[in-house]
Protein backbone atom coordinates (compact mmCIF):
# COMPACT_ATOMS: atom_id res chain seq x y z
CA UNK A 1 0.00 0.00 0.00
CA UNK A 2 3.00 2.29 0.50
CA UNK A 3 3.54 2.51 -3.29
CA UNK A 4 -0.06 3.65 -3.73
CA UNK A 5 0.49 6.43 -1.19
CA UNK A 6 3.19 7.81 -3.48
CA UNK A 7 0.67 8.06 -6.32
CA UNK A 8 -2.03 9.75 -4.22
CA UNK A 9 0.02 12.95 -4.00
CA UNK A 10 0.69 13.18 -7.74
CA UNK A 11 -1.17 15.83 -9.70
CA UNK A 12 -2.39 14.67 -13.13
CA UNK A 13 -2.40 17.30 -15.89
CA UNK A 14 -4.21 16.88 -19.21
CA UNK A 15 -2.38 17.12 -22.52
CA UNK A 16 -3.65 20.49 -23.82
CA UNK A 17 -3.84 19.17 -27.39
CA UNK A 18 -6.42 16.54 -26.41
CA UNK A 19 -10.05 17.60 -26.17
CA UNK A 20 -13.06 15.92 -24.56
CA UNK A 21 -16.16 16.00 -26.75
CA UNK A 22 -19.64 14.61 -26.30
CA UNK A 23 -20.89 13.19 -29.59
CA UNK A 24 -24.31 11.58 -29.85
CA UNK A 25 -24.46 11.04 -26.09
CA UNK A 26 -21.00 9.45 -25.83
CA UNK A 27 -17.79 10.95 -24.50
CA UNK A 28 -14.63 10.89 -26.61
CA UNK A 29 -11.11 12.13 -26.17
CA UNK A 30 -10.14 13.67 -29.48
CA UNK A 31 -6.44 12.98 -29.94
CA UNK A 32 -4.75 14.88 -32.77
CA UNK A 33 -2.81 12.71 -35.22
CA UNK A 34 0.34 14.73 -35.75
CA UNK A 35 2.96 12.15 -36.60
CA UNK A 36 4.12 11.82 -40.20
CA UNK A 37 3.35 8.13 -39.76
CA UNK A 38 -0.31 8.94 -39.13
CA UNK A 39 -0.96 10.14 -42.69
CA UNK A 40 -2.83 6.98 -43.69
CA UNK A 41 -4.94 6.99 -40.53
CA UNK A 42 -5.73 10.68 -41.12
CA UNK A 43 -6.99 9.87 -44.62
CA UNK A 44 -9.26 7.16 -43.18
CA UNK A 45 -10.44 8.81 -39.94
CA UNK A 46 -9.82 12.56 -40.17
CA UNK A 47 -7.38 14.52 -38.05
CA UNK A 48 -8.25 12.93 -34.72
CA UNK A 49 -8.05 9.53 -33.14
CA UNK A 50 -11.02 8.98 -30.81
CA UNK A 51 -10.88 7.28 -27.45
CA UNK A 52 -14.32 6.58 -25.98
CA UNK A 53 -14.80 7.20 -22.26
CA UNK A 54 -17.67 6.35 -19.98
CA UNK A 55 -19.21 8.99 -17.71
CA UNK A 56 -16.74 8.22 -14.90
CA UNK A 57 -13.74 8.45 -17.24
CA UNK A 58 -14.98 11.75 -18.68
CA UNK A 59 -15.39 13.15 -15.15
CA UNK A 60 -11.86 12.06 -14.21
CA UNK A 61 -10.55 13.72 -17.39
CA UNK A 62 -12.24 17.00 -16.43
CA UNK A 63 -10.72 16.80 -12.93
CA UNK A 64 -7.16 16.38 -14.32
CA UNK A 65 -6.71 20.14 -14.59
CA UNK A 66 -3.46 20.43 -12.66
CA UNK A 67 -5.09 21.70 -9.45
CA UNK A 68 -6.00 18.40 -7.72
CA UNK A 69 -3.94 15.42 -6.66
CA UNK A 70 -5.05 11.81 -7.17
CA UNK A 71 -6.41 11.56 -3.64
CA UNK A 72 -8.63 14.64 -4.10
CA UNK A 73 -9.89 13.33 -7.45
CA UNK A 74 -10.75 10.04 -5.74
CA UNK A 75 -12.77 11.82 -3.06
CA UNK A 76 -14.75 13.73 -5.71
CA UNK A 77 -15.39 10.49 -7.62
CA UNK A 78 -16.63 8.76 -4.48
CA UNK A 79 -18.93 11.70 -3.66
CA UNK A 80 -20.46 11.69 -7.15
CA UNK A 81 -20.61 7.99 -8.03
CA UNK A 82 -20.51 6.19 -4.67
CA UNK A 83 -20.06 2.40 -4.79
CA UNK A 84 -19.87 2.39 -8.61
CA UNK A 85 -16.20 3.45 -8.39
CA UNK A 86 -15.02 0.81 -5.92
CA UNK A 87 -12.28 -0.32 -5.50
CA UNK A 88 -11.69 3.41 -5.87
CA UNK A 89 -7.96 4.07 -5.93
CA UNK A 90 -7.02 0.84 -7.70
CA UNK A 91 -9.41 1.68 -10.56
CA UNK A 92 -8.50 5.37 -10.63
CA UNK A 93 -4.75 4.72 -10.73
CA UNK A 94 -5.11 2.05 -13.40
CA UNK A 95 -7.03 4.52 -15.57
CA UNK A 96 -4.61 7.40 -14.96
CA UNK A 97 -1.57 5.24 -15.71
CA UNK A 98 -3.19 4.13 -18.99
CA UNK A 99 -3.74 7.79 -19.89
CA UNK A 100 -0.12 8.59 -19.01
CA UNK A 101 1.22 5.74 -21.16
CA UNK A 102 -0.70 7.19 -24.12
CA UNK A 103 0.73 10.67 -23.39
CA UNK A 104 -2.75 12.01 -22.68
CA UNK A 105 -1.81 13.22 -19.18
CA UNK A 106 1.38 13.79 -17.25
CA UNK A 107 1.99 13.76 -13.52
CA UNK A 108 3.48 16.59 -11.49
Amino acid sequence: MKEMDNYLNLIPIRNEKVELRKIEGKYYLMIPMESKLDFLARRLHGNYRRLELDEIGAYVWELCDGTRNVEEIGKLLKARFGEKVEPLYERLLTFLIQLQRRNLIRFR
